[in-house]
């Protein structure tokens, strides 16, 4: 049975707001192909852990490992040009330019030469592969908010990552709207992008996940596949603050 490859790996880090520990000691490897699903309470860590990952604040102690180099002392651009890209909980995109203009000044910031920006013709294949290629010439502002997640991640695809971090990219977004950007990520993967998902609901990480972490307090609660998960008595007692009763589920 062929091993499977460690895409990145994080060793002991912590991340300090004065004497608060947002990340306390966490460890754990995300494997090259796998979609990792992160959840926890609100408050557990889990945005401080993607933030120290891409360097948006720096990790107070620990190492970060990315394909085999270490990135804990890299700068942000630095770390997106190696190849992890990364969407907000928060929409952020340029609301005052066209759809597609966001999509090249995100392929840009994402490599480190400008001969590797995308033609508009690769652009497209993007949007057309989110959903979007029938509003290209839209202003950014001009989309409802499902639509501008959706050019989140076409931006982060723009920089041709080996590894796209999503936090929470389902939130405010109805049942429907969930489902579409579900299948979106499930596309994405195929495509031999391996994803870190953040997400508070459990239902949805259950059901794309390959391997889950549960994070609380800034620390590693539990970790394993989706149905092992299901199962900790201590990830239930966490999120219900009580014990799993026979035939209950989360």
């Amino acid at each position: 049975m062929k091993t499977k490859k460690v895409l990145l790996q994080a060793k002991q880090v912590h991340r300090y707001f004065g004497s608060l520990a947002a990340v306390n000691d966490l460890s754990f490897e995300l494997y090259e192909g796998e979609i990792l699903g992160v959840a926890g309470p609100n408050g557990s860590g889990k945005t401080t852990l993607m933030n120290v990952i891409t360097q948006v604040i720096p990790p107070s102690k620990g190492e970060i490992w990315f394909n085999d180099q270490p990135i804990h002392n890299l700068k942000a651009y630095e770390i997106c040009h190696l190849g992890i890209s990364r969407t907000f909980q928060h929409t952020t995109v340029f609301d005052s330019l066209s759809i597609v203009d966001n999509m090249i000044i995100g392929a840009v910031f994402g490599k480190n030469r400008k001969s590797d920006q995308p033609s508009r013709e690769a652009v497209r294949e993007i949007l057309q592969f989110v959903g979007l290629d029938a509003d290209e010439h839209l202003l950014a502002g001009q989309l409802k908010a499902n639509d501008k997640k959706k050019l989140m991640i076409a931006i982060a695809i723009a920089t041709k990552p080996k590894l796209l971090i999503l936090d929470e990219p389902c939130a405010g977004l109805t049942t429907i709207e969930s489902k579409e950007i579900i299948q979106l990520i499930k596309q994405i993967n195929q495509r031999n992008i391996t994803v870190m998902l953040i997400e508070h609901n459990m239902q949805v990480l259950m059901n794309i996940s390959d391997r889950v972490m549960i994070i609380d307090h800034g620390t590693k609660l539990s970790e394993g596949t989706p149905e092992q998960i299901w199962n900790d008595e201590r990830v239930i007692e966490t999120y219900l603050g009580r014990k799993k009763k026979k035939g209950v589920h989360l």
